[in-house]
């Protein structure tokens, strides 16, 4: 299923060849047909010969009516730009060619309307100058077919047409989140609040809950009709009205997204962009201008601020909008109808300048949407790794490694970059190499890098020796062994254990600023044995007391306090925190007042 739509010069005929195509007239406000002229979007459609319906938008060409031209943009397959044969290409047909480049627009398809008031001679003459600039904003040559929607002379020639681009066009895959822009919202009395727009992503059904946003509302589909039929269930692409429960006609407008899944979408004031002047002979974007931008059915004013990295741009809005990963979005003169360039939305949120100029590092390398075409792409080359949330990433990501030769590595749910590995894994090695090395519990706890990366970075670098654990603390080999990075305050504490010998050292003893840090590092390195009551003694001390209080002692025999100050001359004071340790090593157990070899 598709959607197609007109777009073209004011008076150019676009409303009377869409009634020619589909027998539909679709002006429907009066002051339309008052006017004679299109003020906002009309809704028909046609038949294929298999019987598939093709939705078809109508949009104003007048220039003051731009913004309703652009909310009908964004969901088109194909477009039909027209062209009046009599008057040739205008400025509406610039602006509104522009915009069906820039918002991507996969097909598109001339019609030289009028055609029945010129000669052959004049028709000729006119498709060549209208070619040409064809060729200059699309890069390519573009089908032009002669139609007089009074006479029907090509009518079913551009009917075939159409329907060819149409077939060759990839098929919509009907996968994913149903949503659609809000384009039109009224109330049916008896019924309520009804709301209308271009269904894609997946299906809809009655009695689905959908979410409003940017407002995060919630409505229940009470009924649903596309193309003048009551469905169960609708499909994308086609266009669909939603009978809504559970929300008022002021809750929602034009600029909304109704969505089953309002995680597809960001909801935000700030975002980064990538952004080009349409023609620079007009009026130029400056930075830090105010103008207005145009994303899905929606218009929102805003600033933007250029980025040092050419090409890329931070937009803040006056308000929250919801803006799908990479979304096309226009920029339009404030107050104006001008339409001064294009661009992309590249990420939500707000952001550091560190950060935007990463983003766009890394954008120069891979650009949006040719080679990064998902956000979960994006959020991988950024942090160097990304824990899948549906099989669809995983295959994206796969699909993006594979055609850039990066090599990437699975670990449970989150795939990693091999380089991100490689550095974090000597960070690692850095942070235990620090005197005293770092807490297992630390390492684990810093950072937003997941659990499963940081522990197999640990298994890996014990596995290859490259650090130890002992106890709680991931230290480098090196430091179990003689100096290895003591500083002065480290090598004066050795002194002075030194000097106790057995008598041991409490840490009010050390006068010194960043003793209690420094006496941490030492035991961390099993220079030092901490005991309670920040009580201190020397490796060599402590295994020397330990040697001898347990000094002709078979395993099972106990002994007493006083009988272990005896053998040490150690104060009750330090005996038995000091015994305390000697539990927590495993060496003895506990047993009412006594202690038990083990």
């Amino acid at each position: 299923m598709h959607i197609i739509g007109t777009a073209g010069h004011v008076d150019h005929g676009k409303t009377a060849l869409i009634q020619a195509l589909t027998g539909i007239n679709a002006d429907r406000l009066p002051e339309e047909k008052t006017r004679g002229m299109t003020i906002d979007l009309g809704f028909a459609h046609f038949e294929t010969t298999e019987g598939e319906a093709v939705g078809v938008i109508d949009v104003p060409g007048h220039e003051r009516f731009i913004r309703n031209m652009v909310a009908g943009a964004w969901s088109l397959s194909c477009a039909v730009l027209v062209v009046a044969g009599n008057e040739g290409w205008m400025q509406q047909t610039e602006d509104h060619a522009r915009v069906l480049e820039a918002m991507g627009i996969g097909e598109i398809v001339c019609a030289l309307t009028k055609v029945d008031t010129i000669d052959d001679e004049f028709r000729e003459l006119v498709s060549e100058l209208v070619q040409e600039n064809l060729v200059r904003i699309f890069k390519k040559e573009i089908s032009i077919i002669p139609v007089s929607s009074l006479t029907s002379e090509g009518i079913d020639t551009l009917r075939a047409k159409i329907v060819e681009l149409l077939r060759g066009m990839p098929e919509v895959k009907k996968q994913g989140s149903a949503f659609f822009h809000v384009d039109r919202v009224f109330t049916i009395k008896g019924s309520g609040t009804v709301v209308t727009g271009s269904l894609a992503g997946g299906e809809l059904s009655e009695g689905d809950e959908i979410s409003i946003l940017p407002g995060g509302l919630t409505a229940k589909i009470r009924g649903i009709q596309s193309y003048y039929s009551s469905l169960k269930t609708a499909y994308p692409v086609s266009r669909v009205a939603c009978n809504l429960q559970g929300i008022k006609k002021e809750e929602v407008s034009r600029g909304c997204v109704a969505t089953r899944d309002p995680a597809d979408f960001s909801c935000e004031r700030e975002f980064i962009i990538q952004w080009q002047a349409l023609d620079e002979s007009r009026r130029a974007i400056r930075n830090h201008m105010e103008l207005e931008i145009a994303s899905g059915t929606g218009h929102y004013i805003g600033t933007i601020h250029f980025l040092k990295t050419e090409g890329f741009a931070r937009i803040v809005l006056n308000e929250k909008i919801p803006v799908g990963s990479f979304d096309p979005c226009l920029f339009i003169q404030q107050g104006g109808y001008h339409i001064l360039g294009k661009g992309r939305f590249i990420w939500a949120g707000e952001t550091d300048r560190h950060f935007r100029t990463r983003l766009a590092e890394i954008l120069k390398d891979y650009p949006a949407p040719e080679a990064i075409s998902d956000e979960a792409v994006l959020r991988l080359m950024l942090k160097g790794w990304f824990t899948y949330a549906s099989r669809a990433q995983k295959r994206i990501i796969k699909q993006f490694a594979a055609a850039q030769s990066l090599k990437i590595r699975e670990i449970q749910s989150t795939v990693v970059l091999e380089d991100f590995l490689l550095m974090e894994a000597d960070r690692l090695t850095r942070l235990c190499s620090k005197p005293g090395g770092a807490g297992k519990a630390e390492y684990l706890q810093s950072g937003d890098i997941p659990l499963e990366i940081k522990e197999y970075l640990i298994d890996r670098g014990l596995t290859t020796y490259r650090i130890v654990q002992k106890d709680r603390i991931l230290i480098s080999p090196e430091q179990l062994g003689g100096d290895y990075g003591l500083s002065p305050l480290a090598k004066k504490i050795m002194n002075m254990l030194e000097k106790q010998k057995n008598a041991g050292l409490q840490l009010k003893e050390i006068p010194d600023p960043g003793a209690r840090s420094e006496l941490r590092n030492l035991a961390r390195m099993e220079k030092v044995v901490a005991l309670e009551g920040e009580i201190y003694f020397s490796r060599e001390s402590f295994d020397a007391l330990a040697r001898v209080i347990l000094e002709g002692l078979d395993a099972g025999t106990s002994f007493s306090i006083p009988e272990a100050k005896e053998k040490t001359g150690l104060t009750r004071r330090y005996m038995i925190p000091f015994l305390n340790k000697m539990e927590e090593k495993g060496l003895v157990r506990r047993d009412g007042d006594s202690r038990v070899v083990c």
